[in-house]
């Protein structure tokens, strides 16, 4: 089994569990805020949901390049304390008034931008929890289970806590995970490498300016990540596209099944992410990996939109999301392995940047194709760039590998 090496290291099993507890407690904050705002706007809960997506992009950047500046470990637990403070003020106006639309809006906000502070301090923090690469990429397909694993079992958890706890209180719960999440990351402290000092002043004298300067150069230098990232910016824009619009509505309107049928539809796609993880985790490190996961995922969605049949379509949904995740594993860990440690948390938020911006460009512009064609022949054709992109990137990779590669080491100092 992939993970082995990683349950045998006691802080990476506590950082883990901890980060999933609080995957979970997202889950039932996405669930409760999108219900409530659903219930006050109708169709207009959009603008609430997309408040959060907007800030995540919005503050991406600063957010790496500050991961990078802080101590990561105490930026880690006080955005948690920070989170769980925002989130947790909504059931106490929910009891004290009325929790209105803006009060969600300004929340969503806030709390989506702290993780922007959160993530990429995690990410850079996570090769000195590690002592070799193997064990960073086994750790890094661990650490990405957690929120594929909330999106299988989420919504039974949801329908066992709704048995017995008012919707607002799903917040609260939320809240207590981020507590918990604070609370492991002061036990494992220890592990956590400290900036020196000298680093610390050097910080002190560049303006965040030069430090967005100095990743866009390393990106730049860097051809493999460049064009990967790229290219998973063009994948996510397809798989937005076809996931979040396409898949909904052929449930419905090609398959005539009910939202039930598209719960399945997204448990087999986290069973196969799930799978996806524990072959990523014993994978060399290459990559080739990362399209050819592309080349799945484009195949596994033209399997779901050229059938009628819900089992079909599961096993569809099954193959597509093994392809998934392998992209996300393979740029992760070259992010953490081929840059200065100083400047993980700038190019993982470049990354993330990048992916966001593909995500929601997809969903914008799904909103006018599927006016102008059939739903499966949209799926088709967004499922054959995700391959196209994919068989370009595999025949890149051999080319770009033998040019070389600027080494970034005046950026360093």
């Amino acid at each position: 089994m992939g993970f082995h090496r990683v349950f045998k290291n006691s802080n990476l099993v506590i950082l883990w569990v901890s980060q999933l507890f609080s995957a979970i407690g997202d889950h039932l904050y996405v669930v409760a805020i999108t219900w409530i705002a659903i219930k006050e706007l109708g169709a207009s809960a959009a603008y609430v949901i997309g408040a959060g997506t907007f800030s995540a992009l919005f503050f991406g950047i600063l957010g790496g390049i500050y991961a990078d500046r802080w101590n990561r470990h105490r930026t880690m637990i006080i955005t948690d304390i920070l989170r769980a403070l925002f989130v947790g003020l909504l059931p106490f106006i929910e009891w004290y008034s009325t929790l209105t639309v803006w009060h969600l809006v300004i929340i969503s906000v806030i709390v989506s931008g702290l993780g922007t502070f959160f993530n990429p301090s995690l990410q850079a923090s996570l090769p000195s929890l590690c002592r070799d690469s193997e064990l960073l990429q086994q750790t890094n397909a661990l650490m990405d289970t957690t929120h594929r694993l909330a999106r299988i079992f989420g919504p039974g958890l949801t329908g066992a806590f709704l048995g017995f706890l008012p919707l607002p209180h799903f917040f609260t719960l939320d809240a207590v995970t981020f507590i918990l999440s604070a609370i492991a990351l002061v036990i494992i402290s220890k592990a956590f490498v400290q900036k020196s000092e000298t680093k610390k002043m050097n910080y002190e004298q560049k303006s965040p300016l030069i430090d967005f300067k100095i990743a866009i150069s390393l990106l730049k230098n860097h051809k493999v990540l460049l064009w990967a990232s790229i290219s998973l910016g063009m994948v996510n824009l397809c798989w937005g596209a076809v996931y979040m619009v396409g898949v909904p509505l052929f449930t419905e309107q090609i398959l005539k099944e009910s939202a039930g049928a598209f719960g399945l539809i997204g448990g087999a796609y986290g069973i196969g992410n799930l799978l996806s993880l524990f072959a990523a985790g014993t994978l060399k490190r290459s990559i080739l990996f990362m399209y050819a996961g592309h080349l799945i995922l484009g195949a596994g969605f033209i399997v779901i939109a050229s059938t009628d049949s819900l089992s079909v379509a599961l096993i569809g949904a099954v193959i597509a999301a093994f392809g998934s995740p392998m992209g996300d594993i393979m740029l992760l860990t070259m992010i953490q392995t081929d840059f200065p440690e100083t400047h993980i948390g700038k190019i993982y938020s470049f990354r993330a940047l990048i992916g966001g911006l593909g995500l929601a460009m997809g969903t914008f512009i799904a909103s006018f194709t599927y006016k102008l064609a059939s739903i499966p022949s949209n799926m088709i054709i967004f499922s054959m760039v995700i391959i196209a992109v994919g068989a370009i990137g595999i025949l890149r990779v051999s080319w770009i590998r033998n040019q070389p590669l600027p080494i970034a080491a005046k950026f360093t100092k």
